[in-house]
């Protein structure tokens, strides 16, 4: 694993490789389930497809990219083959994978486009958690800024650069999805009643209206892309 430094983007996006970590072949095989117990790979997408950086100056470029969901970071490959995590995110506006958008933050990590309004997003971020007994994870840590955990490898941040260390435990982990409200400042807020009330303040009566009427689920995709689409139908009028 290398760090990717983005360091000047004035006309074609000019790249910088730093920082080399080595990283275990079977990152991508780690044993992670899914809400139903099912088996999932650790990439989302079965190997690197190509796909488009779009920065926020304007330019953009193609690049073999994959989204790491232990790690809920967007990872490339450069032309020799090394695997590549993006710094220097504030200069990228999103990603296009597939016709699937991501956007990349330092704080919350890189997820994924679920649904837009105007300006504001709404975004799913998935991270792994413990299957099983806990207590026997004690001492491991796998971080991404905010503390995901793997069972392949163990990772640390450090000074903005990530360090991977070898964790064979054999521990099982699934994956749990947090959703984000991005608002048209493009800070990211946890998807949660006082985050649309921030966001959508000048029309906070009719939606204190609509969240009394109607039973929000903060943890459910499908009932915050309709509180989304209902807030955009607000701002339209």
């Amino acid at each position: 694993m290398k760090t990717l430094l983005l360091a000047s983007l004035v006309l074609l996006p000019t790249i910088h490789a730093n920082a080399s970590l080595n990283v275990a072949r079977d990152l991508a095989t780690a044993n992670i389930e899914n809400t139903q117990g099912e088996r999932q790979n650790a990439y989302l997408f079965p190997g690197f497809v190509k796909g488009m950086v779009h920065f926020r100056n304007g330019t953009k470029r193609t690049a073999l990219l994959n989204y790491h969901r232990l790690g809920g970071q967007m990872q490339f490959l450069n032309p020799p083959a090394d695997t590549l995590l993006f710094t220097g995110k504030y200069l990228i506006d999103y990603i296009e994978v597939e016709e699937r958008r991501f956007v990349l933050t330092d704080e919350h990590s890189d997820m994924e486009v679920i649904g837009t309004a105007g300006r504001v997003m709404l975004a799913a971020r998935v991270q792994p958690e413990p299957a099983g007994n806990k207590l026997s994870h004690s001492g491991q840590h796998f971080s991404a800024l905010e503390g995901n955990a793997a069972h392949a490898l163990m990772v640390s941040n450090q000074g903005g650069n990530f360090q991977w260390e070898n964790n064979a435990s054999g521990h099982r982990w699934k994956l749990k999805t947090s959703y984000f409200l991005i608002d048209q400042n493009r800070v990211a807020h946890p998807a949660t009643r006082r985050a649309f009330m921030a966001v959508y303040a000048r029309n906070r009566r009719q939606l204190t209206h609509y969240l009394r009427e109607n039973r929000i689920d903060f943890g459910n995709a499908d009932d915050l892309q309709k509180l989304l689409g209902f807030c955009n139908d607000l701002t339209a009028l």
